[in-house]
C-alpha cells in the first residue's frame, strides 16, 4: 500500500472521529441556584474542556427556578439550593426519579463591610446600635434566607431585628448589597465570600451549625434532559472526586 493511500485512509479515519464528536456534542441547559453561580462557572469550564458538550446556565433563586421549570422552561438539570424543591419535582414527574442527589451542603456566614462593626464578636455584633440594615435572602424563596431566619429565631432576636431586615431576591444580591455598603450586616453564603471578596474587605463571622438546619443542596435530572447523554456525563462529572474537592475549596461541605 502506497504512502498516499495510507495517508488518505488515515485522514478519512480522523475525519470520521471528528464528525462523530461533533454529532455527539450537546447543549446542556442547567438551572443553578444563585449561591452556586460562581462554582458552576468554574465547573462549566472544566467540563467543556474535557468533553464536546456546551453548558448554558440559567441562574436565580431556587424558588424562581422551580417556578420556571413548572411553567415549562426547557432545562435539563436543576441544581437547587435546597432539597425540598427537587423532591417536589421528582414527585410531580418534572424530575426523573432516581437521579436526585445532594451535590453540596452550604455554609451560612455573617459578613460586614461597616468599619464600626469590625472586630466585634458574634452574636453580640447583631445588637450594635449602629446597625440600620441587615440583609438576608427572602426566607420564602431563598434557602440561605430561611437559614438566616432560623439563626435569628434561635438567638431570640428575630422579632427585635425584623424592622431592620432587607430581603434579597437571591443570596448573591444580599452579598452585593453588603459589599457596596448598602447593608450594615449581611447573611451570606460562604462561597460568595471566597469567590467574590478578592480584596478581602470587611469581616466574616462563622455561624455555629446548631443555629440552622443543614443547607443540603440537591441536583436532579429533568425530563428535558432524559435523552441527552451529555446530561448523564455532567452529573457523573459533578460527583467525581476531582470536582468534589473543588466544591469543598469553594466553601461547601461535600460527603
Amino acid at each position: 500500500m502506497s504512502d498516499k493511500v495510507i495517508f488518505k485512509n488515515l485522514f478519512s479515519f480522523l475525519f470520521l472521529i471528528f464528525l462523530n464528536k461533533v454529532s455527539s456534542a450537546e447543549n446542556i441547559y442547567i438551572g443553578v441556584a444563585s449561591n452556586f453561580f460562581g462554582p458552576i462557572k468554574i465547573i462549566k469550564e472544566d467540563f467543556e474542556n474535557k468533553t464536546s458538550h456546551d453548558i448554558i446556565i440559567t441562574g436565580g433563586s431556587s424558588g424562581s427556578l422551580y417556578s420556571q421549570i413548572m411553567n415549562g422552561a426547557p432545562l435539563d438539570i436543576f441544581l437547587s439550593g435546597d432539597q425540598k424543591l427537587p423532591k417536589m419535582l421528582e414527585n410531580n414527574s418534572k424530575g426523573i426519579a432516581g437521579t436526585r442527589f445532594t451535590y453540596a451542603t452550604g455554609q451560612l456566614q455573617l459578613w460586614s463591610n461597616n468599619k464600626n462593626l469590625l472586630h466585634k464578636k458574634f452574636p453580640g455584633v447583631l445588637n450594635s446600635t449602629v446597625i440600620k440594615y441587615i440583609g438576608i435572602g427572602n426566607p420564602k424563596f431563598v434557602p440561605y434566607g430561611f437559614a438566616a431566619k432560623e439563626v435569628l429565631q434561635k438567638l431570640g432576636m428575630f422579632a427585635k431585628l425584623k424592622p431592620k431586615l432587607i430581603l434579597g431576591k437571591n443570596i448573591n444580591q444580599v452579598f452585593v448589597m453588603g459589599y457596596f455598603g448598602n447593608l450594615d450586616l449581611a447573611f451570606v453564603a460562604k462561597s460568595d465570600v471566597i469567590i467574590k471578596n478578592n480584596e478581602q474587605k470587611g469581616q466574616t463571622w462563622d455561624i455555629p451549625q446548631e443555629l440552622y438546619s443543614p443547607i443540603k443542596q440537591d441536583a436532579i435530572m429533568l425530563t428535558s434532559g432524559k435523552k441527552k447523554n451529555g446530561v448523564k456525563d455532567f452529573l457523573n462529572f459533578l460527583t467525581s472526586d476531582y470536582i468534589k474537592n473543588k466544591i469543598r475549596n469553594l466553601g461547601y461541605i461535600v460527603d
